[in-house]
């Protein structure tokens, strides 16, 4: 029997295109976003069914006699213990401001670093409250609850509600953007399926679509794991997906979007990063602007 409704198709799928003009009528606006996480660590198989950011994989509740995972807790304490130092000091050096997506559990792990990205003036996203703990494992009360609590406790914290949300691992349920509407978001980051934003109805609202990076891409630095790359291959990739994309932007103005993940932010990648932004900042039509800035242009100029 065929189903009735398919909520991505439905809804993601059929939305409509738009005219992208982004100011000074520039070609191409980079959205550069950090990811600032955080895992309970617990091996708990319900969980850990797939390989997630780490250099190993995960241990599993039955393979081991211990409640924790200490090893694979070493390597993703790199992003809020050094690496998103690393990337703060990048952006800085640049002039230029990204958008965070950022775990509610990181307030309490790596509180500096929280209010570090929010003072200097970056976008802080919501990004559920671990990183592996995901929606699809939720009820639909939890759903709603988990991304409320999210949201009070970075008002709480630095006194700003998140407007975004970009799901941990990117997997939403079917009722996530209708939540993520009557809660007060303006925008939902989990969809691949553009490269433009473009905007969809729930709710009686309208809500921005602001489509993200997934590993295969080259432009979400955790292929480097997942896909066995290296550092400098993420730079590759990122020139080539600029070069076409801006090529393509003479006629159809384009954004694109480079993942920076704090784990990730080895020396090495740290370099790539760097020479990624340097390179993108050689063209004078490249706008360089938090999701939110594309959301408020969008909204405003494109609808």
């Amino acid at each position: 029997m065929m189903p009735a409704h398919d909520s991505f198709y439905d809804v993601y799928s059929k939305a409509r295109k738009i005219k992208i003009k982004w100011p000074n009528n520039a070609r191409m606006a980079v959205a550069l976003s950090g990811n600032l996480e955080a895992w309970t660590e617990k091996p708990d198989s319900k969980y850990r069914r797939t390989r997630h950011v780490g250099g190993s994989n995960p241990i599993k509740e039955d393979d081991v006699n211990t409640p924790y995972d200490c090893r694979t807790a070493s390597e993703n304490d790199y992003g809020g213990r050094t690496g998103v130092w690393r990337i703060l000091r990048i952006l800085d050096k640049h002039g230029v401001k990204a958008s965070f997506n950022t775990n509610a559990l990181c307030i309490h792990r790596y509180p500096e670093a929280v209010k570090a990205v929010h003072e200097r003036g970056h976008e802080i996203v919501g990004h559920s409250y671990a990183e592996d703990v995901q929606l699809i494992n939720l009820t639909q009360e939890q759903e709603r609850e988990e991304i409320r609590t999210c949201a009070k406790m970075f008002q709480d914290f630095v006194g700003v509600r998140p407007t975004g949300w970009l799901t941990s691992g990117m997997r939403h349920t079917e009722r996530t953007l209708g939540i993520l509407a009557d809660e007060g978001f303006l925008w939902h980051g989990d969809a691949v399926n553009d490269d433009n934003p473009y905007p969809v109805s729930i709710n009686g609202k309208t809500m921005i679509i602001v489509p993200y990076k997934n590993a295969i891409s080259g432009l979400n630095d955790t292929g480097m794991y997942r896909r066995g790359i290296t550092a400098r291959d993420l730079f590759n990739s990122f020139k080539d997906e600029f070069d076409i994309l801006y090529e393509e932007s003479a006629d159809d103005p384009k954004m694109l979007t480079f993942a920076m993940h704090c784990q990730m932010a080895f020396p090495a990648t740290g370099k790539v990063y760097d020479e990624a932004i340097k390179y993108a900042k050689s063209f004078s039509d490249v706008w360089f602007a938090k999701r939110i800035e594309i959301v408020e242009r969008v909204k405003e100029h494109c609808l």
